[in-house]
């Protein structure tokens, strides 16, 4: 099934004639020309950063970044919106998030400044003058299809994915001539591209309000505020409070490159603390904090109750593969809390100390 619009042009005497429906060609070639130069059409205060840039398994048509500084991709078909166009928008999202970071950052650089979208040299601060904010916030990616209608098909898998909670919109446009011009007319979502977002982030003691209050319905307001504050750094650190992951990461005012690093990536974060949603506190030490104090990480193995992962989005090192996290109650948090103190105190150590080598 696909939707079309019939419109009506009105006279001053009341006389009304039916405006025509363009060709599907001559829609098809307007589209993507007029999304590039009014990127608002897709979404209010949106900036593009790319335009047909290759990825793994085609090319991306157009991506973006949305008011509340998160990356949207956009699948634009030539037609109505099919299973296919779902499937694809999901790889190149997937693809996407399975970068790192730094990766991440240099594919957007690099393919920046051609068709019609602005050249970004930095993304970090391209970004952080936009969203004070680090550029790990432009995760989870979002996505958006975008044609001329959409069949039945895609329509339920969009809205199957959409109650699952993924953030994916369609978006419908429809092409009109009526005295001499081309009209495009956009179906309208009633709900937006996500579920209800989280609140947008204010100044930072109204995030870290925003913090306490979350931490105070899960039951362990005592605890969170207690681990954030003792697992700050001493020094050269500034406290990201992300809501949608519900904590904090601790950057260090200044990048660090590390020979050791897996790429030429640089860092700065170190570790974060975040509410888990079992009523607990997360706490998470990146690759580069495991290996600037190695033999304390190895140390403390058999005592905190670490488990490991890969880092969705932070480089690693020959050593330090994975990044390392323990998921604390009270007590655990009571019983361990010194020596997560310790380990803290060492990588801000050890960072400023490399940061303070010669060459």
């Amino acid at each position: 099934m696909t939707d079309e619009l019939q419109i009506w042009a009105l006279d001053d005497d009341g006389e009304v004639t039916a405006v025509e429906t363009t060709g599907r060609t001559e829609t098809e070639n307007l589209l993507e020309e007029a999304l590039v130069n009014n990127p608002e059409m897709l979404m209010p205060d949106l900036e593009l950063v790319g335009r047909q840039t290759p990825i793994a398994g085609g090319y991306l048509d157009l991506l973006g970044v949305d008011r509340e500084g998160r990356l949207v991709v956009f699948e634009l078909k030539r037609g109505a919106l099919t299973r296919d166009a779902v499937t694809q928008v999901i790889d190149y999202c997937s693809s996407l998030e399975s970068m790192g970071d730094s990766e991440l950052a240099r594919h957007i650089e690099g393919r920046s400044g051609n068709l019609g979208i602005a050249r970004i040299e930095d993304l970090g601060d391209w970004y952080s003058q936009r969203f004070n904010d680090q550029i790990e916030a432009l995760r989870p990616i979002r996505m958006a299809l975008v044609g001329l209608g959409a069949d039945e098909h895609a329509t339920r898998m969009v809205n199957y994915l959409r109650e699952q909670g993924v953030s994916i919109a369609l978006m419908t446009f429809y092409g009109y001539q009526h005295g001499g011009q081309t009209l495009l007319a956009r179906h309208m979502e009633k709900r937006g591209i996500d579920p209800p977002p989280p609140p947008p982030t204010g100044t930072f003691e109204e995030s870290i309000e925003t913090l306490r209050q979350h931490a105070l319905t899960l039951g362990i307001e005592r605890l969170w505020l207690d681990a954030y504050e003792e697992l700050s750094p001493p020094s050269y650190h500034t406290i990201a409070p992300t809501l949608m992951y519900k904590g904090v990461t601790f950057y260090h005012q200044t990048k660090l490159y590390m020979d050791e690093l897996d790429s030429a990536a640089s860092v700065q974060g170190s570790h974060s603390v975040r509410m888990d949603t079992s009523g607990k506190i997360r706490v998470t030490f990146f690759p580069v904090a495991i290996e600037l104090c190695y033999d304390a990480f190895m140390e403390e193995r058999e005592n905190i109750p670490f488990q490991f992962e890969p880092p969705p989005n932070a480089p690693t090192t020959e050593r330090a593969q994975e990044q390392w996290y323990c998921l604390l109650d009270a007590d655990g948090w009571a019983e361990h809390k010194d020596a997560l103190i310790r380990l803290v105190a060492s990588v801000d150590e050890a960072w400023i100390e490399r940061l303070n080598r010669p060459g």
